[in-house]
C-alpha cells in the first residue's frame, strides 16, 4: 500500500498544479511535510479549504462531555448548529465499514455540510466542511476529492502522533538512563546492575573499583564470562536479600547482596580489604558533642547551626573555619551526629600534631613491610578507620604542600592507594575539615592548592569569634555556671554585675575555650561558703599581648613599668639585707665599689640600719648572685 508521500508525489507528476486534482496533490504533499502533530493540526482544514472555493473547515472531535470540540478551525465560522454537528459526528463515529472501498462519512440532504474521518474506521479527529454562502452545494467530485485528502491527511496525523510519542519515549528512556548513571555516580557504595541474561548493564566507580575490572571492559559482557568473576556471578545468583562473603575477586574479597526485579538483578558491593579486621585498628572518636551544646542567640551563630544541619545530611565535604576555640571540632561532630552516618565511626586527625613523614601513612594507610619500622600486618589509615563515617581532618591548613595533591586526588576519585600498595582502595569516608587560619590568603602565599581549596570548601561553615557576639557571653557564662551546681549538688553561683560587665568587656582572643577554662578555674579556687563570683579575674586585668582586639596602648596602661633606678635602688638594699649590713660584702657581691653602694642605698638607709663597713666574724653561706 502506498504511504501518503508516495501517493502525493504521483499525483503531483501527474496532474497540472492549477486542476482540482493538482491542488489535491499539492495539498497531499504539503501535509506530508509536516511532522508536528500541533502543526499538522493547524495545517489540514486550511489545505482543505484550498481544495474547494467558499467553505469553511474545521477539525473537531466529540468530547467527554458529549459536546462537540474544535482542535482547529479555519477562517469562517460555521453556520450549522452545535447539535446538528454533533448527531453527523456520531453517525461517522458509529459506522464500522473499515473494509468499504468508501471511507464513512456523514453529508446534510443540500450537500452543504460534510464531515470526514482522518482514518478508516471512523475514529477521530473528524473533518468538518461545509460549503458558504449557503446557496451553493458541494458537488459529488469536490466530496470524492476531500474524501481522499481526509485519508492522506489521517494517514499523515497518524504518523506524526507515532513520530512525536516515540520521540517523547527516548526522551524519557534517555532521562531514565542519565538520572540512573548519575544515582550509581553519587553512591558510595559499590553496586552493579544485570539483565535477565546475567549481562552486565551497569556499575559504579565503587563497584568496578572493589571488583578489579574497568567499566568499560566490563558492561555489556555476560558476568560469568569475566575472567576472574565466575565465583562472583555465582553468588549473584543465590537467594536475594542475605549478604554473601567474603567472595574471591582478581583484586581481594568481597561481600555481597543481591535483590532481584522483573528486569534482572541489582547488587551491592563492598570492598572487604577496606574495611578493619574485628579486633582490629579502628579507633573512632567517642562522639560527645551534638548541636544542643552549643549556647548563645547571636544571630550569625544561629545561621552557622542551620547550615550545618543541612549540611548533615548532604554527602558533600565540608569546611569549617573560624579562631581558636570557637568549636570547630565540636561542629564536626555535631554534623556527624545529625547525619545519616551516625551510626558509622567518626574519626579525627590532627594534621599539624603529626610529623610529615608520617602523615601519608596515618592518613591513607600502608602495606605490611612498606617501610622500615612498619607493621607486618600494614595500617589502614585514618580514611579506612572512618569506613562509612566522617573523618575530621584538624588545621587542614597547615598540611605539607606534597599531601595536598594526594588528597584532592581521594576526595575527587573516591579511592585511595596506602603507601607500598599496588591497588586502589575505595573511599567511602565523608571529609570535614577545619582551620584556623585564613587558607584564600595561603592560596595566595603559595602554600596551600586551590584546586583542593575549591574541593574541601564545597560547604563553608564560619564560626563566629565570642569578641564578636558579646552578648552570648552571659548566655555562657550561666551555662557553664549551671553545670557546676549541678555535677557538686549545689546552689549555682552568682556573678557579681562589675564581674559580668568586665567579661562582657574583654575580647576573650581564646574565645569559648577560653572563657569555658577561666571560669571553671574561678570555680576551682573559691573559697568554701563563699557563692558569688565577686572580684574580676585578674586575667581579664591583663590582657594578652598580641591578642586579636588587644591594641598595644591597651596593655601599656594595664600594666606600668617600674623606673630602672627604683629597681637598681631595691637589688641594692636586698644585698645589703642579705649580707647582715656589711657594705663590703655586700658590694664585692653586686660587683660594685663601696661608695657607689652607699649613694644607692641613700643616707636614709645608712642612718636607720645596722651598717658597717667590716667584715663579719664568719662569712655566710656563698649564694647566687642575684
Amino acid at each position: 500500500m502506498r504511504t501518503e508521500r508516495q501517493l502525493a508525489a504521483v499525483l503531483d507528476e501527474s496532474v497540472a498544479p492549477r486542476s482540482p486534482i493538482g491542488r489535491l496533490a499539492a495539498a497531499a504533499q504539503e501535509i506530508a511535510s509536516i511532522d508536528e502533530p500541533d502543526e499538522l493540526a493547524a495545517a489540514i482544514p486550511e489545505l482543505a479549504r484550498s481544495l474547494c472555493s467558499a467553505t469553511a473547515a474545521a477539525l473537531l472531535r466529540v468530547g467527554a462531555s458529549g459536546r462537540i470540540e474544535f482542535l482547529s478551525s479555519g477562517a469562517a465560522p460555521f453556520q450549522a448548529q452545535a447539535d446538528r454537528l454533533l448527531a453527523m459526528a456520531r453517525a461517522v463515529l458509529g459506522s464500522q465499514s473499515e473494509r468499504n472501498s468508501n471511507p464513512p462519512r456523514s453529508t446534510d440532504g443540500a450537500h452543504r455540510f460534510t464531515l470526514f474521518p482522518l482514518a478508516h474506521g471512523g475514529r477521530e479527529p473528524l473533518l468538518a466542511i461545509e460549503r458558504k454562502p449557503p446557496d451553493e452545494c458541494l458537488s459529488g467530485s469536490e466530496i470524492e476529492h476531500l474524501a481522499v485528502y481526509a485519508f492522506l491527511a489521517g494517514a499523515a496525523f497518524a504518523r506524526a502522533r507515532a513520530a512525536a510519542a516515540l520521540r517523547e519515549t527516548v526522551a524519557a528512556l534517555r532521562e531514565t538512563v542519565a538520572r540512573e548513571a548519575a544515582t550509581l555516580r553519587a553512591v558510595r557504595d559499590g553496586v552493579i546492575a544485570l539483565d535477565g541474561s546475567g549481562t552486565v548493564r551497569a556499575l559504579n566507580q565503587c563497584a568496578a573499583a572493589a571488583l578489579g575490572v574497568k567499566r568499560e571492559e566490563i558492561v555489556g559482557r555476560v558476568l560469568r564470562e569475566v575472567p576472574g568473576l565466575a565465583p562472583f556471578a555465582f553468588a549473584l545468583a543465590g537467594a536475594p536479600g542475605l549478604v554473601r562473603g567474603p567472595i574471591p575477586v582478581p583484586r581481594g574479597r568481597v561481600a555481597v547482596r543481591s535483590q532481584v526485579h522483573e528486569g534482572g538483578i541489582v547488587a551491592t558491593v563492598r570492598d572487604l580489604a577496606s574495611e578493619p579486621a574485628a579486633g582490629g585498628q579502628r579507633r573512632a572518636n567517642a562522639m560527645r558533642y551534638t548541636f544542643r551544646d552549643f549556647v548563645g542567640k547571636d544571630p550569625a551563630l544561629m545561621q552557622v547551626l542551620e547550615d550545618a544541619r543541612r549540611a548533615g545530611q548532604l554527602d558533600l565535604p565540608i569546611l569549617i573555619s573560624g579562631e581558636s576555640g570557637t568549636g570547630k571540632e565540636l561542629l564536626a561532630q555535631a554534623i556527624h551526629g545529625a547525619s545519616p552516618r551516625a551510626s558509622a565511626p567518626f574519626v579525627g586527625i590532627n594534621v599539624m600534631a603529626i610529623p610529615r613523614e608520617l602523615l601519608e601513612s596515618e592518613l591513607f594507610g600502608y602495606e605490611g613491610g612498606a617501610f622500615t619500622g612498619a607493621r607486618s600486618s600494614g595500617r589502614i589509615g585514618s580514611f579506612g578507620e572512618a569506613g562509612r563515617g566522617t573523618l575530621l581532618l584538624d588545621e587542614i591548613g597547615d598540611m605539607p604542600l606534597e599531601l595536598q595533591g594526594k588528597l584532592l586526588r581521594v576526595l575527587q576519585e573516591h579511592v585511595v592507594q596506602r603507601v607500598g600498595a599496588a591497588r586502589e582502595v575505595p573511599v567511602l569516608a565523608r571529609v570535614i575539615a577545619t582551620t584556623n587560619c585564613d587558607l584564600e590568603q595561603a592560596v595566595r602565599a603559595g602554600r596551600f592548592r586551590l584546586d583542593l581549596f575549591h574541593r574541601l570548601r564545597v560547604v563553608h561553615l564560619h564560626l563566629p569569634a565570642l569578641r564578636e557576639r558579646r552578648g552570648d557571653v552571659r548566655l555562657l557564662l550561666e551555662h557553664q555556671l549551671g553545670l557546676h551546681a549541678e555535677r557538686g549538688q549545689r546552689s549555682a553561683v552568682t556573678v557579681e554585675p562589675a564581674v559580668l560587665a568586665a567579661m562582657e568587656a574583654y575580647d576573650w582572643p581564646g574565645n569559648v575555650r577560653e572563657l569555658l577554662n577561666l571560669v571553671e578555674g574561678e570555680l576551682a579556687l573559691l573559697p568554701a561558703g563563699k557563692n558569688a563570683l565577686s572580684a574580676v579575674p585578674r586575667a581579664l586585668r591583663r590582657p594578652v599581648a598580641g591578642a586579636p582586639g588587644t591594641s598595644p596602648s591597651r596593655s601599656a596602661e594595664t600594666e606600668a613599668v617600674a623606673p630602672l633606678s627604683e629597681t637598681v635602688t631595691r637589688a641594692c638594699r636586698e644585698a645589703v639585707a642579705r649580707y647582715g649590713g656589711n657594705v663590703s660584702s655586700a658590694a664585692r657581691a653586686l660587683g660594685i665599689a663601696k661608695g657607689t653602694l652607699y649613694r644607692k642605698i641613700g643616707p636614709d638607709t645608712v642612718a636607720s640600719s645596722n651598717v658597717s663597713d667590716l667584715e663579719p666574724a664568719s662569712k655566710p653561706a656563698r649564694d647566687p648572685q642575684p
